[in-house]
């Protein structure tokens, strides 16, 4: 995280320094009235985008400026990666009072066209054509989309899970103690459930106390995850100096955002890791190779513990989300991830949404939810047929990692895909990825992550062999050593993204793209190696502190709750944002304050309680 905020100082000194009398030259690349004003006044406002394009022949605009070389300074300054595309503006007017120059008898959109064009012509002598109507509304316009049976069912839903919450509290405050409890009722109990909430595992010898680590790594990983979206966030408003962002692009440091993405991956390892090392630890080992009964145990206990709370979040994403406020960007952005999921949430109830119409997001995070299960599935199937093979299973695994790269490898050759490092530009973020082949098939795809998965898996069984040979690594120099390698190592080949030309080849693009993720979920799984084994003091006591367990305990929660609590802070804007680090670093703080404080009654009414009902009831 600290490098991070690094990476935006610099980044913010970089473009303190630069003052282009070209770049003003330009039409400003956004635009908008005062929404609240226009409304309130009984205006109509109109948000869309225009291409624009050069006149025939030669012209000049009112200053005297030929218009051919406006344009063609124009496709010059947007031609780099790091800067946007100034070839198309993004406006929103007040057509009753910007436009009332435009004839009143027309429709409010070709007004708004009309209005755009003759701006640019007159100033610049360039036109603008409409491109993307986002929408025009005055303050009679009704929402698009009115309340409606599904969303009266949610709304029902969550009260019937209110109701079960008082009931099995009562219950269990209530209930004869020399009596065996009710194991469907106390699942519900508040009281019981807010203990279990608040237990800590103390930093003892113990095998689980040794993976205390796990929690802090989830928790700053999730932190540095909200800070990475809340810098996207600010691609995707209209703001009043996107030059910040342009410029800030050029620092060597800002690769660190750019190729910071592969994080991600260390959550891949941990959910493989720890279903891994519980079911080599905590489980009978199957009679059989590869059992099903097993192996439908064991995937209920998944399903469980994850589709709770990530239904819950898709379903209210896609009912009462709409309404919680209005903005210039509410339709767009928050009335548009609603239609989306309500379109979609068939496929986001069965974790296959990364692959089902991939370019329509709804809760663009989630593809992560469904690309885990998907690979928690071939876990399940690894771990039972290699767990009867212990002394040779790390060799296959390692194998499988190798047959994984070389895999994507020439998939990503074949179609042309590139690393997430060359997605990262603010053309590409402002549309948030959307018909981006290389998103949707690699960064959002099963076998985009698997070979961390596969990583996880090796690791947990490797730690379980040196924990039964009692090899401890921690006396090992050449471990110690490694440990403390792969610390800066992390920095550096995030860093080192920088080194690659902008254009790559074709086979550069594609091998990087194929060991990009590997290369770093290795250097992490040494990293845990080290934390397991306690070496050193201050990095495994960091990540050990009791808080992070309680804090981990929250990380579903988190994950699906703080995506929206970004786009709301985005969508609610009615004037043009100043950007700065300050602005970005307010953004993120207040996303984690609202995505903390609605994830800690959301996991105890919730998650935790429907977990324990579900198991309860199919007797796990």
């Amino acid at each position: 995280m600290a490098c991070v905020w690094l990476a935006l100082l610099l980044i913010t000194a970089t473009a303190a320094e630069t003052n282009d009398e070209l770049y003003y030259s330009m039409p400003p690349l956004f635009h908008l009235d005062d929404y609240e004003a226009c409304l309130a006044t009984k205006g109509t406002f109109c948000l869309g985008s225009f291409q624009l394009s050069p006149v025939i022949g030669n012209s000049t605009s009112d200053n005297g400026t030929n218009t051919n070389e406006i344009y063609e300074l124009i496709l010059a300054y947007t031609a780099p990666r790091y800067r946007f595309n100034h070839t198309q503006l993004h406006r929103g007017y007040c057509i009753t009072t910007t436009c009332a120059s435009t004839p009143l008898h027309l429709p409010p959109q070709n007004r708004f066209q009309q209005c755009v064009n003759d701006y640019t012509s007159s100033q610049y002598g360039l036109k603008a054509n409409l491109i993307q109507l986002d929408y025009c509304k005055s303050a009679e316009t009704l929402r698009a989309a009115p309340i409606d049976g599904v969303d009266i069912t949610f709304l029902v839903v969550c009260l019937l899970l209110l109701l079960l919450n008082v009931t099995g509290t009562v219950y269990d405050v209530c209930r004869n103690r020399s009596n065996k409890a009710n194991s469907i009722l106390v699942s519900w109990s508040f009281v019981r459930n807010f203990k279990n909430f608040g237990r800590i595992y103390p930093n003892d010898d113990t095998p689980t106390s040794k993976l205390n680590a796990i929690h802090g790594v989830k928790s700053i990983l999730l932190m540095c995850v909200m800070l990475v979206h809340s810098i996207f966030m600010s691609h995707i408003s209209y703001m009043y100096n996107p030059q910040f962002l342009e410029l800030g692009r050029k620092n060597p440091f800002a690769i660190i955002l750019e190729n910071g993405t592969i994080v991600v991956q260390a959550f891949i390892i941990l959910s493989s890791f720890i279903f891994t090392y519980n079911f080599l630890t905590g489980m009978e080992k199957p009679k059989k190779i590869f059992d099903i009964k097993v192996f439908v145990l064991l995937f209920l206990k998944r399903i469980t513990r994850i589709l709770p709370v990530y239904l819950f979040i898709v379903s209210f994403t896609a009912t009462w989300s709409r309404f919680l406020g209005d903005g210039t960007l509410w339709i767009p952005r928050m009335e548009k991830e609603s239609r989306v999921c309500r379109m979609k949430w068939w496929s986001q109830a069965f974790f296959v949404h990364n692959l089902y119409k991939p370019e329509d997001q709804c809760l663009l995070q989630s593809w992560f939810v469904a690309a885990e299960m998907q690979l928690y599935v071939l876990a399940i199937v690894l771990a039972m047929v290699l767990s009867h093979f212990r002394k040779s299973a790390v060799k296959v695994l390692a194998g499988l990692v190798v047959v994984a790269v070389i895999c994507n490898y020439i998939t990503a050759y074949v179609l042309n895909l590139k690393a997430m490092m060359y997605l990262s530009d603010p053309k590409t973020v402002m549309k948030l990825f959307y018909g981006e082949a290389s998103f949707n098939w690699l960064y959002m795809s099963p076998w985009g992550s698997l070979p961390s998965s596969l990583l996880g898996i090796l690791l947990a069984f490797y730690y379980c062999n040196l924990q039964s040979e009692d090899i401890n690594l921690r006396k090992q120099r050449w471990f110690r050593i490694a440990y403390q390698v792969s610390l800066p190592a992390f920095l550096l080949w995030i860093l080192s993204g920088y080194l690659l030309p902008r254009e790559p080849h074709r086979w550069l693009a594609a091998l990087y793209a194929a060991i990009d993720r590997p290369v770093f979920s290795s250097i992490f799984c040494v990293t845990l190696l080290g934390f397991f084994y306690r070496i050193g003091q201050f990095w495994w006591r960091l990540m050990s502190w009791s808080g992070w367990q309680v804090i981990g305990r929250m990380s579903l929660c988190v994950l699906m709750t703080h995506w929206t609590f970004s786009l709301i802070q985005i969508s609610l804007q009615t004037n043009l944002n100043k950007m700065s680090i300050y602005e970005i670093g307010g953004h993120w703080l207040a996303t984690m304050f609202m995505t903390y404080l609605t994830s800690v009654p959301l996991h105890l009414l919730v998650e935790m309680p429907v977990q324990r009902f579900l198991r309860a009831s199919f007797g796990m």
